[in-house]
């Protein structure tokens, strides 16, 4: 019955698409507000799902409430959280129809789904199973529970997900003749129980559209499900995807990848229930696979061992990540923007497949101090220069902390200088805004609205207007405490470094780093004796490298730049186009330091150009209306106006009432103005 009201609710959400055509995404695209010269660029996030999904809220209502930004994101499927298609997509295709200007995008996880949404499309081996157990008593073909005896009941559990409320979900299936469990004869189950003195598990028969099966003591095999979640006290554990190149085939020769692509493709494509939108986001989208510890751990081959998804030292999942959004690039075409996650080093590396990605949390979800800014910045600066034209990255501006609680997180209490640091993070990246963590609400008690997002009283979106230049580094105007040498990368460059089995050697104006050991998973150099003078220190890196061996040419590799013998590093990415890093450093306590950097893989990296500056990465961008300053040193910055924009003046905006008042008073702001630590400050020009 489940069932049928699903596929009726999907007919449904077809038709009503159906019945509010829209320009097409081509057209969409170019118009849309988003994408224009117009800073900053905002929307809202996933309140607008929530909203929609409501039984209380009118359409007008909602629409009155998420009409105010550049666009919408939220979810309308039933993947990760119930009900969501009931009424959120008929609410986002009208919103489409009303404001074709604005963005609408899917909010979609990209890892796993509830094994309750379609998973009749998928074969059993297209999802990921940790290693099993042999059942060792026959097991009878009928409903209800049967309790079934398993040569290690220690590789299933119960009270385990995000709540420690939830018990596994098992896949049952044969054995084939060399003793490998066999997908296409089997059955899923829900784990009610376990008793390990008796090794034997108690399973619900028959769940997920499977009918039960007889299955022959010694020749049959049980393993749980890899999962994530749930989010949400109401949502089901969900199923991972095995996204690795050696995933199981249906019986039409096709793996997990070609049958999510379908599937999407289906939904996206003309008369799809989602033609409407723009685009989608995949949350998470990991480029390892999940799950794992001790005895247990993801089979991705699905010969019942331990593996991970690697296969002699290569990474077969997060290539078939790659591989997955380069099938659904080529399906969906070029008109519509496909985003994932990239604020976490797990995410996927689908680098010139995917437009952008989200920072759920700049830097990082439980950087509330923004320690990471240089991790946070390359990260975004280096997708703006790689990802898929038309490029659109954005941050989904939240911070959250732990509570002890199992599954539960509070917002973290920050001041208003921390949002404006992150919202000068998004305007100096050309990202896109949106939030999570709301101000406090309109006087209409509508959901709140950034000062920083519409000039405060001004109530003007894109009131920046557009740049008028790249965000400067104020840093690099400082001397070089190199004085020069890593212009070139001179001969005193090249004597200072030093690396076990690393070669350097200078070759058409770059340094030439590699290592020739075939055991070495990575590439660690020194650079000594750094002159530092003062508390900060900011280092420049201008490098590319070759790609790593065995991976799509997409696939970036991880570097870091740290301070030899301290904790703190920063990361950025480095592939075959050169690349400007930045790697700020707050703390320095010496006159001279040794920089450490490492890069994974061992084939050569080249570097252009390095500087070092004892300065602090203080940063401004000129808008042809205002001007937006950042200081994420934990010291006060003094930025010198007068001589950095000689004949203009600049003055605050005037707050709303619930924000920031003494910050944002409207007054005009003299020449030689002071930020506080970890601070940032949106300016208006004055007429």
């Amino acid at each position: 019955m489940i069932r049928i009201i699903r596929h009726w609710m999907t007919c449904l959400a077809v038709a009503l698409a159906m019945c509010f055509p829209v320009l097409s995404s081509a057209a969409s695209l170019e118009s849309l507000r988003i994408r224009r010269n117009e800073y900053p660029r905002v929307f809202f996030f996933r309140q607008c799902e929530g909203a929609a999904a409501g039984q209380g809220m009118t359409y007008e209502r909602w629409e009155k409430t998420f009409e105010r930004l550049m666009g919408i994101e939220g979810k309308v499927l039933e993947e990760e959280v119930p009900g969501r298609s009931i009424r959120n997509i008929d609410f986002f295709t009208r919103f489409k129809k009303r404001h074709p200007d604005q963005l609408v995008l899917l909010h979609y996880n990209g890892n796993a789904r509830d094994p309750r949404f379609e998973t009749e499309r998928f074969f059993a081996g297209h999802w990921v199973y940790h290693n099993g157990a042999t059942i060792g008593s026959d097991v009878p073909a009928e409903q209800g529970e049967t309790e079934i005896r398993v040569s290690d009941a220690t590789l299933f559990r119960v009270n385990m997900g995000r709540y420690r409320t939830s018990n596994e979900d098992i896949g049952l299936c044969v054995l084939d003749e060399k003793g490998r469990p066999n997908w296409h004869v089997s059955e899923q189950v829900q784990l009610v129980s376990i008793d390990l003195a008796k090794k034997t598990i108690r399973v619900r028969r028959g769940c997920y559209g499977t009918t039960p099966r007889a299955f022959e003591a010694g020749r049959a095999y049980a393993a749980a499900h890899v999962t994530e979640g749930p989010w949400g006290r109401k949502s089901h554990l969900l199923w991972y995807y095995n996204y690795s190149t050696k995933c199981p085939r249906d019986k039409k020769g096709r793996m997990c990848a070609d049958v999510h692509v379908d599937h999407l493709a289906e939904l996206f494509g003309s008369g799809g229930a989602l033609s409407a939108f723009d685009g989608l986001e995949f949350d998470v989208l990991h480029n390892r696979c999940h799950g794992g510890r001790g005895r247990r751990g993801p089979d991705c081959d699905a010969d019942g061992q331990i593996d991970g998804g690697y296969f002699d030292g290569i990474n077969t999942y997060g290539i078939g990540v790659v591989e997955f959004c380069r099938k659904l690039r080529q399906r969906l075409g070029e008109d519509i923007i496909i985003l994932a996650d990239g604020h976490s080093l797990n995410n996927q590396r689908a680098f010139g497949l995917l437009n952008g990605i989200e920072s759920e949390g700049w830097p990082a979800l439980r950087d509330h101090q923004i320690v990471d800014w240089s991790g946070g910045l390359n990260r975004h600066f280096f997708w703006g220069q790689n990802g898929r034209a038309p490029v659109f990255n954005y941050i989904n501006h939240k911070f959250n902390v732990p509570t002890g609680q199992p599954g539960v997180v509070k917002r973290a209490d920050v001041p208003f200088s921390t949002h404006r640091l992150v919202f000068a993070a998004g305007v100096f990246t050309d990202s896109a805004i949106c939030y999570s963590f709301a101000p406090p609400g309109d006087a209409s008690g509508s959901l709140g609205i950034w000062d920083e997002f519409r000039g405060g009283i001004a109530n003007q979106l894109g009131w920046l207007g557009k740049p008028l230049g790249p965000a400067v580094r104020l840093a690099m105007k400082q001397p070089d405490t190199l004085r020069g040498a890593g212009k070139n990368i001179g001969a005193d460059i090249v004597k200072r470094l030093s690396g076990a089995g690393v070669h350097f050697a200078r070759e058409r104006g770059a340094l030439k780093v590699w290592s020739q050991d075939p055991k070495a998973s990575q590439i660690k150099f020194h650079l000594r004796d750094v002159p530092c003078d003062g508390p900060d220190l900011f280092v420049a890196l201008t490098a590319h490298a070759a790609p790593l061996r065995h991976y799509p040419k997409e696939t970036a590799r991880l570097m870091y730049a740290g301070i030899a013998g301290r904790p703190v590093r920063f990361m950025t990415w480095c592939n075959q186009r050169d690349f400007s890093s930045g790697f700020y450093f707050s703390q320095v306590r010496s006159q001279k330091v040794d920089l450490e950097f490492t890069i994974e893989g061992t084939d050569p990296l080249w570097i252009s150009a390095l500087s070092v500056h004892a300065h602090p990465d203080a940063m401004y961008r000129e808008f042809e209306h205002g001007l937006v300053l950042a200081n994420p040193s934990p010291r006060p910055y003094t930025f010198e106006l007068d001589k950095l924009f000689p004949g203009k003046r600049f003055r605050r905006f005037g707050a709303t009432a619930k924000q920031d008042t003494l910050t944002n008073n409207g007054k005009p702001v003299p020449n030689t103005l002071v930020i506080g630590p970890k601070d940032a400050l949106f300016l208006i020009k004055a007429e």
